[in-house]
């Protein structure tokens, strides 16, 4: 792949990185292969994609969510509840859509894209989804660091 010619014409088509959620740009065209290059512009991954969407990733690794946001959450931190899965926003119960919680931790995993977070509603404690939490604070490093994490949990 490093020897193939990305030099055909194309329009610029912004995309989703898919290792770290942040935004790509379309870099490359090979039309013989039909390939395109795509530069995330947050993680400075290189990913070629053929046209079923098979990806191979040029420069950079599937990132582990779990042990990232470890390292890059400051907790505890002010979140709100800002999606919520199935039906939960008609039913009777102590979490609701907008409700202000506090993220304690990561406390584990559930499947290849739920992260679970222990979050503390007054004198409560949960576990919940940490792609259905969105982090108060939007200047806050925290909030970078998890609207990509929920980026790519949705979309990758």
């Amino acid at each position: 792949m490093q020897d193939i010619e990305f030099n055909g014409e194309f329009e610029d088509e912004p995309g989703l990185c898919s290792i770290c959620g942040g935004d790509s740009v379309l870099t490359g065209w090979n039309e013989e292969n039909d390939l395109c290059r795509f530069e995330c512009t947050d993680c400075g991954s290189i990913i070629i994609v053929d046209s079923e969407y098979n990806e191979t990733i040029l420069k950079g690794e599937k990132r582990d969510w779990v042990t990232y946001l470890k390292e890059h959450l400051v907790f505890p931190f002010d979140a709100r509840i800002d999606e919520v899965q199935g039906h939960a926003l008609f039913e009777e119960g102590p979490l609701r859509y907008g409700d202000k919680v506090v993220v304690k931790k990561i406390s584990g995993e559930f499947g290849m894209h739920n992260i679970i977070a222990d979050i503390k509603k007054g004198t409560e404690t949960f576990r919940f989804p940490l792609c259905d939490l969105a982090a108060e604070d939007k200047k806050s490093p925290n909030h970078y660091v998890l609207d990509h994490y929920r980026t790519w949990s949705a979309n990758c």
